[in-house]
């Protein structure tokens, strides 16, 4: 996509006059990344070329909103996105940002979690649209019932997918789909809340603002609305979050901590499997290690 178009874009919906420089920014390993500086502010850009990219920016734009629309700050505020030329495209403004943290950060972005987690309005589980966690796309059906929901909509459509790669992982994995109740069904787990997730919230999908409030910001989600320990699965998984963090998140919410270690297992085995999904190699083996936890 030329930068001619995207500054066409811009001047459409009347978000600025000129634009005076375009500079590619680093980080993203899917899309490309642009900041386009303009006579009235910067605003952040994505573009890529693949056939489905346009439902990727479909569905982190409304992700987007509903995280800035429920704590406004915490993610980028999403402006415009389609398909023009040969891309498809995401416009949102501009957040300067940096990786810092420190005790003080951590605990922000555990009570700012806590907050969207707290903001959801709907019963069930499942999004508005298909989301995308990396390539992988999302069964976001709704369904009332999160047991059947993280087994049938997440788990197994992967265990599907790398079938017959690694016959432990094969055989663990129908155990615990078939055992799913145990950690995740009503006697488990009664009265389960539907919340809003960020849904791939790595140590590389949040940063610290350089500029106004200095307080934690989220991006690139993945979102869709599920069990709210979830979250926790991929943060877990790569690290970056203290135990500052997850304190003042436990300060500031429902606590549904019986039995949460087993629960957390699970919910990190899922992204384990995406990624060897993706990417094959050694998390084969790192999923048979967290299901032998669990069966």
């Amino acid at each position: 996509m030329t930068e001619t178009y995207i500054s066409s874009k811009l001047y459409q919906l009347k978000l600025c006059n000129l634009v005076y420089k375009v500079k590619s920014l680093s980080g993203g390993c899917i899309s490309n990344a642009m900041c386009y500086s303009t006579d009235a502010g910067d605003f952040f850009v994505k573009t890529n070329t693949r056939k489905n990219a346009s439902q990727w920016f479909l569905a982190e734009s409304l992700a987007l909103e509903r995280i800035y629309n429920a704590v406004p700050g915490f993610a980028p505020k999403p402006i415009d996105h389609g398909r023009g030329d040969d891309q498809a495209y995401i416009i949102t403004e501009y957040i300067q940002m940096q990786p810092k943290s420190s005790p003080e950060i951590q605990r922000a972005l555990g009570k700012k979690l806590a907050q969207l987690h707290h903001s959801t309005e709907e019963d069930k589980f499942g999004f508005d649209v298909t989301s995308f966690c990396g390539t992988t796309e999302l069964n976001n059906a709704w369904c009332c019932d999160w047991s059947q929901f993280f087994k049938g909509q997440r788990l197994e459509p992967l265990l599907k997918q790398v079938h017959d790669q690694n016959q432990d992982l094969d055989k663990l994995g129908k155990q615990i789909c078939q055992g799913m109740d145990r950690w995740l069904g009503p006697d488990a787990l009664p009265n389960v809340k539907s919340s809003l997730l960020h849904g791939d919230l790595w140590n590389g999908n949040w940063a610290v603002k350089t500029h106004g409030d200095d307080g934690p910001v989220i991006f690139d989600p993945a979102s869709y609305y599920g069990h709210h320990e979830a979250e926790f699965g991929i943060m877990k998984m790569f690290g970056g979050f203290t135990n500052d963090c997850f304190e003042a998140y436990d300060d500031s919410t429902y606590n549904d901590q019986e039995k949460r270690q087993d629960r957390l297992i699970l919910y990190e085995l899922y992204h384990h499997l995406n990624h060897f999904a993706m990417f094959g190699g050694s998390y084969g083996n790192s999923c048979v290690e967290l299901m032998e936890k669990l069966v």
